[in-house]
């Protein structure tokens, strides 16, 4: 899973410097974390512990994921006991 690099169009860019970024969901997490994408820039964010969004780096990624497998394991537990 790589990270797609930003759009080389620059009046998209501008577009999301003047108005904002359009954010779509990437991928929605079951530990309430999403990840978004911008429909213009193609730019990748995910929301940080206060629930600011940040910039999606490959490290952050993988920290979503981990913390995905263990809120799983973590309720198939709690349900077989």
């Amino acid at each position: 899973m790589s990270i797609k690099a930003q759009t080389k169009n620059p009046f998209k860019r501008l577009q999301c410097k003047l108005f904002g970024h359009r954010y779509a969901i990437l991928r929605s997490y079951q530990t309430n974390k999403k990840e978004y994408e911008c429909s213009h820039c193609q730019k990748q964010f995910t929301e940080n512990d206060f629930g600011e969004l940040e910039a999606l780096t490959p490290k952050l990624r993988r920290i979503n994921e981990v913390m995905e497998k263990f809120y799983v394991f973590k309720n198939a537990r709690r349900r077989s006991a």
